[in-house]
């Protein structure tokens, strides 16, 4: 049975640390036009010391959490654009920026981060399924569905994420939303649809270790949000005021993986906690070397193992078929 070890990577030890990070993506390297989904299986990427959490599923090709991608193209509607933000470039006219789809995490180094702002924006995809419609996703403003059914809304559309701020136990202290189209408006010249870099203010946000997204939007089938669930992100400002001392390295093997009712965990002794991609705590179990851990009540997903102590951090992505 073949085992996979996930080793974390290990922050320098400092012993003062007030100096403000930012995340601008400006570190990474790709061809022109291009994009990186996690196809190499990393399952990750880093920087202003973010890691940007990333599951490639290399059965179907697909991808979920963060990409990042310097693809200009903000005319081309279509899931064959998804990896385009809708400004045409990073924020500030940058070149690189980081695209999010649907699940994993935003993980910062050590516990006490507190968190500045952050610039967001629409994807070309989903900018346009809204703008126009497509054929999973109604026009906004529009009374109708895709199908031309009366969808109850008067065309009072709106598509939002909401953002929730996870302390050292992984539980959620604080959350926001940003709306990337707002169709309520009793003035319809107020309603809105993103497609400008917008800088959110996030420092109501305190003690963060990680952050996960939600989406929401007033267009839902009998599958959930039509509505295609993307967003863009660029230059993440935050404060780590602690003293960091170094955290070790993680080693632990998971397997199967994928699973189906039981999950072996071997190494790194630890309180561990399986999260969902809404960041919600599914399990929690304490391993001293070799566990086998009962994952049956657990719908088929993908979901985040990790490990932490004060010393240490590690974590893995879990698909249960």
């Amino acid at each position: 049975m073949k085992k996979f070890y996930f080793l974390a990577s290990a922050l320098l030890a400092v012993t003062t640390l007030k100096a403000q990070t930012t995340a601008d993506l400006e570190n990474l390297t790709i061809q022109s036009d291009s994009f990186y989904n996690g196809e190499d299986g990393a399952g990750e990427f880093m920087s202003g010391n973010i890691t940007f959490g990333n599951y490639y599923d290399s059965q179907w090709g697909s991808w979920t959490g963060f990409a990042y991608s310097n693809i200009t193209d903000n005319t081309t509607p279509g899931y064959g654009n998804q990896y385009s933000a809708s400004p045409g470039s990073g924020s500030n006219n940058s070149d690189i920026y980081a695209v999010y789809y649907n699940g994993d995490t935003l993980h910062f180094p050590g516990t006490d981060n507190n968190l500045v702002s952050v610039d967001l924006t629409n994807t070309t995809y989903a900018y346009f399924s809204m703008k126009n419609g497509d054929s999973f996703g109604k026009q906004f403003g529009s009374t109708t569905d895709v199908n031309g059914d009366d969808d109850g809304t008067n065309g009072e559309d709106f598509f939002y994420i909401t953002i929730y701020n996870h302390d050292a136990l992984g539980s959620k202290t604080d959350s926001l939303d940003f709306y990337l189209a707002d169709y309520r408006f009793a003035d319809n010249n107020n309603d809105y649809l993103i497609n400008t870099w917008k800088n959110v203010d996030i420092s109501a946000f305190n003690n963060v270790n990680y952050l996960t997204f939600s989406f929401s939007s007033s267009d839902v089938g009998s599958f959930g949000i039509n509505t295609p669930q993307y967003f863009a992100m660029d230059d993440l400002v935050y404060n780590n005021t602690a003293g960091l001392e170094a955290l070790q390295k993680a080693n632990f093997a998971m397997y199967p993986n994928p699973a189906q009712s039981t999950l072996n965990i071997e190494g790194a002794a630890g309180e561990y906690r399986i999260y969902n991609t809404s960041g919600s705590i599914v399990k929690e179990f304490t391993n001293s070397n070799m566990s086998k851990i009962d994952i049956s009540a657990l719908t088929p997903g993908i979901y985040v193992v990790k490990v932490s102590t004060e010393t240490a951090f590690g974590t893995r992505k879990l698909i249960v078929r």
